[in-house]
């Protein structure tokens, strides 16, 4: 008697091929970070500096001509002026003249920190600010206006306090700034400005992080819990065919064992059908010729099932 063999290995169904596929494609888009290539062109910038050695005694004017002509990107001049004079720069393009020091005015030079533990707040927090004023005329001492505002990065004022700082040749110490609680999570700008009469005498900033109390995920986290989510239901998509491809496979099974296990049943009820009419023809129950005629009946039906 043969049997026919079955093989063991199950084979991955087309829908599962498929859907591992499209999870391997789509884990590729989403971790293929995007870049931007370019050129950045440099000019090379040079400093030229000329000393004018002047000491003025009394009211003049003086021009100074440039040396080496070209695009001014910043000027700096230093000197002195008594505490009976006074001193005024000017610098002139095309017939046009710019104020750029009047030692009658106070001018002041302010740097600014946001201490380290208020880089990055929460919306409603406060900051902390150590402001540092040099009075850069070094005499007049007096009182000067200072005003504090947080600005976003588009440049729309956010917050603003003032208050009037006596101030002789420097001035340091802490502001506290309360950030708004409606405002959104990002980047925002500390300034610092000293002024009198509407005109700026000196200004600083420094940057700082505004954190949502309620934290959304970020598209890079995003991305990940959808990769996640894919997964997760490809695996259970995939369980799902698995079962049910192994359930498949084990009914076929159980069919084609009892296809098989069929004939021997049936040769083995043959068989004592045989052992049985001996046993008649022995006891003298059926005669000669009913016997071997059974006997060739039976035994080809068994011959047939073999």
């Amino acid at each position: 008697m043969r049997q026919k063999k079955h093989p063991k290995k199950k084979k991955i169904s087309a829908s599962l091929a498929v859907l591992i596929m499209v999870v391997v494609v789509l884990a590729i888009i989403l971790f293929k970070e995007q870049s931007i290539t370019g050129k950045v062109i440099q000019q090379k910038e040079a400093i030229f500096s000329e000393n004018l050695n002047l000491e003025v005694n009394e009211s003049s004017e003086y021009n100074w001509t440039l040396r080496n002509p070209g695009s001014i990107k910043s000027l700096k001049v230093s000197g002195s002026v008594t505490s009976n004079g006074t001193a005024k720069v000017y610098l002139e393009k095309n017939g046009e003249k710019r104020l750029l020091f009047d030692s009658t005015r106070q001018l002041f030079d302010v740097n600014i920190h946001v201490l380290p533990e208020y880089k990055k707040v929460f919306q409603g927090d406060e900051i902390l600010i150590e402001n540092l004023l040099f009075n850069l005329r070094g005499f007049g001492a007096g009182n000067v206006n200072v005003r504090y505002s947080i600005k976003d990065s588009k440049g729309n004022l956010i917050a603003s306090e003032e208050e009037i700082v006596f101030i002789e040749t420097q001035a340091k110490f802490i502001r506290t700034l309360v950030i708004p609680a409606e405002i959104k999570a990002g980047t925002y700008t500390a300034f610092v400005e000293a002024y009198a009469n509407s005109t700026i005498l000196g200004s600083g900033s420094d940057s700082f992080e505004v954190m949502s109390k309620y934290k959304t995920p970020s598209i890079a986290k995003l991305k990940y819990y959808l990769i996640a989510l894919a997964v997760i239901v490809a695996l259970v998509i995939a369980a799902a065919i698995g079962v049910y491809e192994y359930n498949k496979a084990k009914k076929k099974k159980a069919i084609v064992d009892i296809r098989e296990k069929a004939p021997l049943a049936k040769i083995a009820k043959l068989e004592g059908e045989l052992k049985a009419l001996e046993k008649a023809y022995n006891a003298g129950f059926i005669s000669k010729e009913s016997y071997e005629k059974d006997r060739k009946r039976i035994e080809g039906m068994i011959g047939k099932n073999k």
